[in-house]
């Protein structure tokens, strides 16, 4: 399937819902992918050999916008991933960052197609690359190690590709059996839902649009349908009368079709997908 160009983190209109809120400074980090720790298979023949295991070194240092409340913390964080299309504009990163600042929460825009020398992957790629979903963990991983970050409050919000990355980041029995350090709950903003999506493990919430044609809405109820109850609770809100990257003010008044599919701006959908996740976060930190 082609991926439709992704469009992201005005993804909660910020700016509109929450205008009172105060400017957030963004501080520019870097940070390195995160590694897949040693097998238990390396470590035995590590030690039958009598050889230390070789550290790996990680890929490539990614790039981030990092963004805090006053204070000594520490803070509940945010995870954010953008989509195919790369990382979007700075005054919409810039109202990212105030909103969730005047929750009370830090939030991390990581850039993982900047470092990379990377445009987009709308054409190339769907579901969620492997070596995004590290950048995830790789995020996690910088957040935790901060003094005025909570590391047991950490969550991961991802829209379209970067919405499938967050699923696969914490895709039960997946790659986040590899790290100790967990990620609190997962929001999907427009996802491309497949079956292995169904089993998360820790809650999670996916928020599109009833009319989305690049990443339906139907494979979503179809892959809750199929779920086997295992995992963290899951939930499913679809929004009548909206497109894909419904959360988009840059579309405001201006749809755009990319590849067959309708980008469309909706303002009643992402408002009550902002409250949807707020009450996911609110629920996931306890505050």
């Amino acid at each position: 399937m082609r991926r439709i160009v992704g469009t992201l983190l005005s993804a909660i209109v910020m700016a509109v819902l929450l205008a009172a809120a105060p400017e957030a400074a963004a501080e520019t980090v870097r940070f390195p992918v995160a590694t897949s720790p040693p097998t238990p298979l390396q470590e035995r023949l590590a030690r039958e050999r009598g050889q230390p295991l070789a550290a790996q070194s990680p890929a490539i240092e990614l790039t981030g916008e990092l963004y805090r409340p006053a204070g000594a913390g520490p803070f509940p964080a945010v995870v954010s991933l953008h989509g195919c299309a790369g990382q979007p504009s700075r005054a919409v990163v810039d109202a990212a960052g105030a909103a969730y600042v005047a929750l009370g929460y830090a939030l991390l825009v990581v850039d993982s197609f900047g470092p990379r020398g990377v445009t987009q992957r709308c054409a190339t790629e769907s579901g969620a690359p492997a070596d995004r979903i590290m950048d995830a963990y790789g995020a996690l991983l910088y957040l935790a190690g901060l003094p005025f970050i909570d590391p047991d409050r950490i969550a991961v919000v991802g829209y379209s590709q970067g919405a499938d990355t967050a699923l696969g980041a914490v895709k039960r029995g997946g790659i986040e059996t590899q790290f100790d350090r967990k990620f609190r709950a997962a929001i999907a903003y427009f996802p491309y839902c497949v079956a292995s999506y169904g089993a998360v493990s820790v809650p999670a919430v996916i928020l599109i649009g009833e009319l989305d044609e690049a990443t339906p809405a139907r494979a979503c109820r179809d892959m809750m349908a199929k779920r086997s109850g295992e995992g963290a609770p899951l939930r499913l809100v679809v929004y009548p009368g909206a497109h894909h990257a419904f959360t988009s003010s840059r579309l405001r008044g201006k749809p755009e079709t990319t590849y067959g599919y309708r980008n469309e701006y909706n303002e009643a959908a992402a408002r009550a997908a902002w409250d949807e996740e707020r009450a996911a976060l609110r629920a996931a930190f306890g505050r």
